[in-house]
């Protein structure tokens, strides 16, 4: 898979941007983990003010410390792989890409590693066969922002599938994300520009790319689920005439709407690629900071499910597939419905 094209913007842009966020997470990262005797103290001292139990407080400390420290090493191992590659032979292209991969990976297969044993959580898979090989688009959940580690932990990292994400362009804030995703396969999208023509053409572009051993992962809600951002998107539907539609999402309870424009643009360019699906649950309630910081993270499961429908069972014409997709994330939220009462009932 050739590299695509993954952000239009001015160079003064991108280096006045990483002029801000790399030296300001370099600092957080080391003062992070210089301090952290001193914040454990201080996280212990309010635990026990707060006795919420669980030292709650005590894990987001070292929760934040991970995150800053994973940032700090990301940025030093990127900059390590840039002189490589500015030394090496013109033809070591294919090589400095797959060590991009490869830090890439060890980055999300850190910072999950990490949250899972410091929130004491518990991980369940199923179905992992339908994301053994590619080429594949991934359409999953969005839930919190710790889901999107899920694809890079549990798809990507053992199966060694070279799998771009189409991010929003705010995530180009994170260093990381921003350096090594812009040297990989990843496509970030200005949501809500007036240019969605220019961001479909660089989904078609992305989709085009992909080979035997590549994915694309996307996320069809656009957002992390909340009820109030349901009803925002079955109101558009309503006002926007789309009654076909509204009446088979209405019924959706446990996922947003899916949106039409990056998936059609996806199986219209590639209409051979397979589509898998990821459907999770345990991330419910955790869509914000102030959610982790109030213990909502400890001891959840975490389950996931993956299924994969061949590009021959899907239709070929626009109608028919955005029939298909709604039918295929009705399964996702049918899928979610039955987890949580598992969880609940569990619990």
């Amino acid at each position: 898979m050739t590299k695509p094209p993954v952000v239009e913007e001015s160079a003064w842009a991108r280096w006045g941007r990483r002029a801000v966020t790399v030296p300001t997470y370099l600092c957080l990262g080391v003062l992070s983990l210089v301090l952290l005797p001193v914040m454990a103290l201080i996280a212990l001292a309010i635990d026990a003010v707060r006795r919420t139990g669980h030292l709650v407080t005590l894990r987001c400390a070292l929760a934040l410390a991970l995150y800053f420290g994973c940032e700090a090493a990301g940025i030093v191992a990127s900059a390590a792989l840039w002189v490589i590659d500015a030394i090496g032979p013109s033809a070591a292209a294919d090589r400095a890409m797959t060590w991009n991969l490869l830090l890439q990976r060890a980055w999300a297969r850190a910072l999950f590693a990490g949250a899972t044993r410091l929130f004491s959580m518990r991980v369940e898979v199923t179905g992992a066969e339908a994301v053994r090989r590619g080429p594949l688009f991934l359409f999953s959940r969005h839930a919190s922002t710790l889901d999107a580690l899920l694809p890079a932990v549990f798809v990507t990292d053992p199966y060694a599938l070279r799998l771009g994400h189409v991010m929003k362009r705010e995530l180009l804030w994170d260093p990381c994300l921003d350096i090594v995703g812009q040297r990989t396969r990843n496509a970030f999208i200005r949501r809500g520009s007036g240019e969605r023509d220019k961001e479909i053409v660089l989904l078609r572009q992305f989709a085009a790319a992909v080979g035997a051993r590549d994915g694309v992962l996307l996320f069809p809600e656009g957002t992390r689920f909340s009820p109030a951002k349901r009803e925002r998107a079955l109101r558009y539907l309503e006002d926007t005439k789309q009654f076909a539609r509204l009446a088979r999402l209405q019924r959706l309870h446990h996922v947003l709407p899916p949106h039409r424009g990056g998936a059609l643009a996806l199986l219209e360019a590639r209409p051979d690629v397979d589509v898998a699906f990821l459907a999770h649950v345990g991330f419910e309630g955790t869509a914000s900071l102030n959610d982790i910081w109030n213990g909502m993270l400890i001891g959840r499961t975490i389950r996931l499910c993956f299924w994969r429908v061949p590009s021959t069972e899907i239709p070929q014409d626009t109608d028919g597939r955005v029939e298909w997709l709604d039918a295929q994330w009705a399964r996702v939220d049918a899928w979610t419905a039955d987890a949580e009462s598992q969880s609940a009932e569990a619990a």
